[in-house]
């Protein structure tokens, strides 16, 4: 007995002790969604190949630590379980073999208009009740068809329209179409996937009922395109027929049309084309900052009786009847019997800045209003606003140095606006009064219209860039883009424009996803001075007409930057001359704003940090003269972002000392930290992704109306490239996946979310170093970023009276309620907070 059980154990311990390892599984994932960015309330999917039976997965935030496990059998789709907005890792392990990418997860982006390009959807195909109507082009009978909502393949939602066409028995076309709401459209954009079309015709019909057709070139490829169309009256083979029958567009547009012609089907005699994400684009509004509502005394309106003429009086009151909008206006009235010149209604607020001004006014018994705006070195700019009629009235002040009556006193003294705006006052004078020694005037929806601040990236879809990561773009809240389209490329002929397909397919796809684009016109053209910066008159004549041809070609520019760092990047010291830069700026300047009028030129070398000299120079020649904006590149990748700001106000000090006191406005057009393991000091990821968020949040405030950040996707794959590494999303060939995010792709998100229509409105200093800076948000509530420079941690205490919303630097918002004192706490660090809610009304540190 004993020897078989020893038998048996010899042979167990045999076969335990020759046992084949494991087999190594295969194991790789790609992202099924662009870029595994995911949005609220969406599913985190991740593609999934493996040959062995099952996987484990965890995910990590940016600290590393995991917040969330799991396992699956083998699938081709890995789901994780996380819902919590940030950036994360995610590790997967098959057997002995690993595999990572990251993901992110955002809060929806707003469709709320900011000014720039407001997208109107028209085309979702999630329903029927958008009131498509399919034709069979009966005017040449035999072509049958149909129009379908399709389930199984979509751009965007759970469907899309499919117009379907059959000409076996004859016909011509078939089409589907709608009428549309009343918007002032500039352009429609759409996405299109066929089999085998090679074009589509687009018909829209503008407010006299003409019809204006033209064809859209599709590329071939069988997958969703992206197609814009950016003039009505014009395009390939235009024809115009019923209404005004002129040929010129009479907006806004009442009907939308997309023809699929049998003429366009390549060897077959059926086909179908699928539709999606349809939108009428226009421009919008510029953000507003409410000023006077008279809902609430709270505001801070006060009166004033023009006590250095003694002998007036008078009140403010709320009136509540007729107002122009909401429940009350605010009612100035004036007794002059006594003597005195005026009175008036006057308040404060933190510094804005203002690019105009808006109000109502009603009154019967005056001719005029005053109007009194006080500047950032307390100059008061005073003129006179003319009133007619006992209606109500709209007014709007776009020029706070001049006008009726203008005069100015106090501050700089000197009749130059110095923006932002710190308080107005609006006078009742004794002279205005038509009749009598005594009126009143009723004033309301006072609104100061301010710039719009772009959150914006560096691309290179002129180079190689593949449009397909124009969503992860659009997704991150930038609102505009900086890209060129170069002249040797467009000019091989001398005086002949043929710009590359891929310059069209990009502008389509900015247009699509409503992102406003700030083209190049750059780099040397080998017709014209051996290839090298134009420096001879008929170069430089030259390049002004390929300028003028790029902004013709894409009437949807509105920004042009002439040349790309002419300081440094001349080819050569004969070349980099600030006066060299200025014949040329000036050739196109002259060309472009001959046929371009609205258009935007943007130049002064772009100007680091080490060129201050240079641009001082520019500017003493006479170089701000032929330019609307300051471009600037104030790269500091060794700091922290907050010396952006010295930077800015050093070059608008230049501005002003070469331009009569005058501002330009200055956008930074190239700015940014790169990670790796280059030599020269990288940043950490997370380093990267906080510094971007301080560095967008901290020029609003040095009247910096747009940021872009350099650049939006990393273009290589090796760490120690430093050119490699400045982006927000991984390369495509990067092992952790095609244009997954980095952690500063989430930190810009958030920031965007925050800022998107908002206004800045000034900077605090609650103490412990902390910066504590203070924005309106579209809807006019304040919000506030809150960090630290440097040093440690720290906890803040927050007033309120009522709910307070604090969102992180990754996204995630919680709401606290305050305590019994109206207090509640937050720690804050060197990462920025946002706080928000109407009843906030200060930040304190113990």
């Amino acid at each position: 007995m004993r020897r078989t059980v020893a038998l048996v154990l010899g042979v167990l311990l045999v076969a335990i002790g020759t046992t084949v390892p494991a087999h190594a599984a295969t194991l790789a994932l790609t992202p099924i969604t662009v870029g595994n960015v995911f949005t609220d309330g969406q599913q985190v999917k991740v593609g999934l190949s493996t040959d062995a039976s099952s996987v484990t997965w965890s995910a990590a935030d940016v600290n590393g630590t995991v917040v969330a496990t799991g396992s699956q059998a083998a699938a081709s789709t890995l789901q994780v379980a996380v819902t919590t907005r940030g950036w994360y890792e995610l590790t997967v392990q098959a057997g002995t073999a690993t595999a990572r990418t990251t993901f992110a997860i955002l809060s929806p982006l707003s469709t709320a208009a900011v000014a720039g390009l407001t997208t109107n959807r028209v085309g979702d195909f999630e329903s029927t009740a958008e009131g498509w109507t399919f034709y069979p082009g009966s005017e040449h009978p035999g072509a049958t068809g149909s129009f379908t909502l399709d389930t199984t393949d979509n751009h965007s939602g759970t469907s899309s329209g499919k117009l379907s066409g059959d000409f076996s028995g004859g016909g011509a076309y078939v089409s589907v179409n709608r009428t549309v709401p009343s918007v002032a459209a500039t352009s429609v954009s759409f996405w299109a996937k066929t089999p085998n079309l090679s074009f589509l015709t687009f018909r829209i019909t503008d407010s006299t009922g003409q019809v204006h057709q033209q064809r859209l070139t599709l590329s071939g490829a069988t997958d969703w395109q992206s197609l814009t169309v950016s003039r009505f009256d014009g395009g390939k083979q235009y024809v115009h027929f019923g209404g005004a029958n002129d040929g010129v567009w009479h907006g806004p547009a009442k009907q939308l049309e997309v023809v699929l012609d049998k003429g366009a089907i390549n060897g077959a005699t059926s086909s179908s084309v699928n539709l999606d994400d349809l939108t009428l684009n226009a421009p919008a509004a510029a953000p507003t900052t409410p000023l006077g509502d008279y809902e609430s005394a709270a505001e801070g309106w006060s009166f004033y009786p023009g006590s250095e003429f003694p002998g007036a009086t008078g009140s403010l009151s709320y009136d509540t009847v007729s107002p122009q909008s909401g429940a009350q206006s605010a009612k100035l009235s004036g007794d002059f019997s006594g003597g005195g010149n005026y009175v008036a209604l006057q308040r404060s607020f933190v510094p804005i800045d203002l690019k105009a001004l808006d109000l109502w006014v009603k009154s019967s018994q005056v001719s005029s209003i005053g109007l009194r705006l006080t500047d950032a070195t307390g100059q008061v700019h005073q003129q006179r606003l003319s009133l007619s009629g006992s209606a109500w009235q709209h007014l709007s002040v776009t020029q706070f140095a001049q006008g009726n009556g203008y005069l100015h006193f106090g501050g700089a003294n000197d009749g130059i606006w110095h923006g932002p705006a710190t308080a107005i006052t609006l006078t009742l004078d004794k002279s205005a009064i038509l009749s009598g020694t005594s009126a009143a005037v009723n004033v309301d929806a006072v609104a100061a219209t301010t710039a719009p601040t772009y959150q914006g990236a560096g691309t290179h879809f002129a180079q190689s860039w593949n449009p397909d990561l124009m969503p992860v773009l659009a997704l991150s809240g930038a609102g505009t883009a900086r890209d060129e389209a170069y002249w040797s490329e467009a000019e091989t002929s001398p005086g002949t424009y043929s710009f590359p397909a891929k310059i069209t397919t990009y502008q389509q796809g900015f247009q699509a996803n409503g992102i406003d684009p700030l083209m190049i016109a750059d780099r040397g053209n080998t017709l014209y001075d051996g290839g090298n910066p134009p420096t001879t008159d008929t170069a430089r004549a030259a390049f002004a007409n390929y300028a003028d041809a790029l902004a013709t070609q894409y009437p949807q520019i509105k920004n042009m930057a002439i040349w790309n760092e002419w300081d440094i990047n001349g080819e050569g010291p004969a070349y980099q001359t600030p006066q060299a830069y200025i014949s040329l700026l000036q050739a196109s300047y002259a060309k472009l704003k001959a046929n371009h009028a609205g258009l935007t030129i943007v130049g002064g070398g772009d100007t680091d940090v080490t060129q201050q000299a240079w641009f001082q120079q520019f500017c003493q020649l006479g170089g701000l003269k032929y330019l609307d904006v300051v471009s600037i590149h104030p790269y500091n990748y060794l700091n922290a972002p907050e010396s952006l700001g010295t930077f800015v106000d050093q070059v608008r000090a230049t501005i002003r000392q070469y331009n009569g006191g005058v501002d330009k406005p200055i956008w930074i057009t190239e700015a940014g930290w790169y990670t790796g393991a280059g030599s020269a000091a990288p940043v950490s990821e997370p380093t990267q992704a906080m510094y971007v968020a301080r560095a967008m949040l901290n020029v609003p405030g040095h009247d910096v109306d747009r940021f872009y950040l350099y650049d939006f996707k990393n273009d290589g794959i090796d760490p120690a490239n430093q050119e490699f590494n400045f982006g927000m999303v991984h390369n495509e060939a990067d092992a952790l996946g095609k244009y997954t995010p980095k952690p500063s792709y989430v930190a810009y998100a958030t920031a965007a979310r925050q800022l998107r229509g908002a206004t800045f409105l000034g900077k605090e200093y609650p103490g412990n170093g902390l910066i504590d800076q203070v924005y309106a948000a579209g809807d006019g509530t304040p919000f506030r970023a809150i960090w630290a420079a440097s040093g440690a941690n720290t906890t803040v205490t927050v007033n309120a009276t009522g709910p307070v919303q604090v969102t992180s630097l990754y996204g995630l918002t919680y709401t606290l309620t305050p305590n019994a004192n109206g207090q509640v706490t937050v720690t804050v660090g060197t990462w920025p907070t946002y706080i928000s809610g109407s009843t906030v009304t200060s930040v304190t540190t113990p």
